[in-house]
């Protein structure tokens, strides 16, 4: 009997070992697992669809999950390159373009389809379709230029309505460009996309917990290979100290900065975190809401451009991580206007607050204005604007500011609330920067095709629409810079400064890629980012 209790209590004792080395290794497992978290500065992603698409966040986990015909070279976007069109031509006239797709390519499983499905020229119109309907897509003013056919399964042949510049660049990675597979689309529907999407990326969307983050795992069957990272999480933290002590706890492998000398500073001197700062950088500009009082007054709007300092907000933000920006268009496009070509056409309204209080006087505030005014807690957005806000109080404008988060931000500049708009963005060349902040088709609201026209102006629709017609490159060039002149002259939109991204990461972490430029407003995190624990 005591013999048989022994046997038994040995094998308990070996059952007992083997569970724990199972245990072990499973953890072991699961601790090798390479999960890439990346915090961003929001309180929420808007929407997961990238017909919808209003912030890095969007941005950043649009480009995760989706591909297109062509792309912007990871981290350069001088350089297009095929996607999942292995090829293209442009007609001689054109407006024609045909794409010769790859085969293979496979979309995220879903509900149906536990393997995905091959993505093809149906899909492509689809999609296509789909960014030209302005229930679906908020860029449906301008893909529905674009008739789309499928010749065959792996031909697509897209017919422009209208002339537009280097057309190739409109089915680039980028907002509506992106690929969304049909029948993934049809069988989740339009509103649980936003929350569930399918692509065909390098990663596909595990599950997405509101205000906490969004979960995302490899694409085992992506056509480049499968990504190097096991998964992605995309953290939602509106909070900029939130942000560093998540990196420095090492809970978070990369964060967005704080595009501010101090901070990028302050970080370069921690060990093994790595500050990365690159460009082009984004935009930061005005839009007067000419339709709004005091602003439908050109005398006001001229006063407040006196009463702007560019240099006091650079200085405020830091030499490393802002340039100077005198024009809409970035110079560094074709049609930038730089800041001495503004000067010598007397539009830089260099900062003067006499001046700024004699235009407020004329127009009948000798005492100045109050007004209230919807702003992001993104720091990028808020910040700027406090010191804004501290400028114009110089000249006796008063600005009553109501903080909210990024996405209800971007929810009700559309909704045309504020009488002014500050917003920070890049842009796919000349034509995409004047149609869609100033051509009336773009006015929110109102406009055929609301977009970001927040000035609510129709002053440049000629020039825009001249210069898409516009073969001559040189007379195209010249006519958006005139547009922006007049923009200068009506004092409806104003440049303050080109913002570069700044992102910090632990040194484990590898892009894949080198950092020079960027449309996702991110590093981008690729089938070749790894961890290297």
């Amino acid at each position: 009997m005591d013999k048989l209790l022994n046997e038994s209590r040995t094998k308990a004792i070996m059952l007992l070992i083997l569970a724990v080395v199972l245990a072990g290794f499973s953890l072991g497992q699961a601790q090798a697992a390479k999960i890439l978290r990346i915090a961003f500065d929001a309180a929420d992603v808007k929407s997961l669809d990238p017909g919808f698409s209003f912030g890095t966040q969007d941005h950043a986990s649009h480009d995760m999950i989706y591909d297109a015909l062509l792309r912007f070279k990871p981290g350069d976007l001088t350089v297009i390159e095929p996607d999942i069109a292995e090829r293209y031509e442009v007609s001689k006239d054109g407006m024609e373009l045909t794409f010769y797709l790859r085969k293979g390519v496979m979309t995220h499983p879903f509900e149906g389809y536990p393997e995905g499905y091959e993505f093809t020229a149906e899909d492509v119109v689809f999609s296509l379709q789909k960014s030209a309907n302005p229930r679906l897509s908020t860029y449906s003013g301008e893909f529905k230029n674009y008739d789309a056919e499928a010749i065959d399964r792996y031909t697509v042949r897209v017919r422009l309505k209208s002339r537009i510049p280097t057309p190739e660049r409109a089915f680039v990675d980028y907002r509506g460009g992106q690929m969304v597979p049909k029948k993934a689309f049809e069988t989740i529907g339009p509103d649980r996309f936003k929350t569930q999407p399918v692509g065909s990326g390098p990663f596909r969307v595990v599950k997405y917990i509101p205000g906490q983050k969004v979960i995302m795992e490899a694409h085992k069957k992506y056509w480049r290979g499968k990504p190097r990272l096991d998964g992605v999480e995309l953290l939602p933290i509106a909070d900029h100290n939130s942000r560093e002590f998540a990196l420095r706890r090492g809970e978070a492998d990369v964060i967005e900065g704080v595009s501010e000398q101090p901070w990028v500073d302050k970080m370069r001197k921690l060990p093994n975190i790595v500050v990365d700062v690159f460009g082009l950088g984004e935009t930061a500009h005005l839009s007067f809401d000419v339709s709004k009082k005091p602003f439908d007054n050109p005398l006001v709007r001229k006063a407040m451009l006196y009463a702007t300092s560019r240099q006091e907000l650079i200085a405020f933000r830091g030499p490393d991580v802002t340039d100077e920006a005198c024009s809409i268009i970035p110079p560094a496009f074709p049609g930038g206007l730089s800041c001495e070509e503004v000067a010598k056409a007397g539009l830089l309204y260099k900062a003067d607050l006499n001046k700024a209080k004699e235009l407020l006087a004329q127009a009948g505030y000798p005492k100045g204005f109050s007004m209230e005014q919807t702003i992001s807690e993104r720091s990028q957005y808020r910040r700027p604007t406090e010191n804004l806000q501290a400028q114009w109080r110089r000249v006796g404008v008063d600005v009553k500011l109501s903080v909210v988060d990024h996405p209800t931000y971007h929810t009700r500049i559309r909704q045309a609330v504020n009488p002014y708009t500050l917003y920070v963005c890049m842009r796919n060349g000349a034509d995409q920067w004047l149609t869609y902040f100033f051509h009336s088709d773009s006015i929110v609201v109102t406009g055929k095709s609301p977009i970001t026209n927040f000035a609510r102006t129709n002053i440049i629709d000629d020039p825009i629409v001249e210069a898409r017609n516009e073969t001559d490159k040189a007379k195209q060039v010249q006519l958006w810079k005139q547009a922006q002149l007049k923009l200068l002259e009506n004092a409806v939109g104003f440049a303050l400064y080109t913002e570069k991204y700044v992102f910090a990461r632990g040194s484990q972490v590898k892009w894949g890629h080198e950092l020079k430029t960027t449309l996702t407003n991110y590093p981008q995190i690729t089938e070749l980012t790894d961890l290297m624990k």
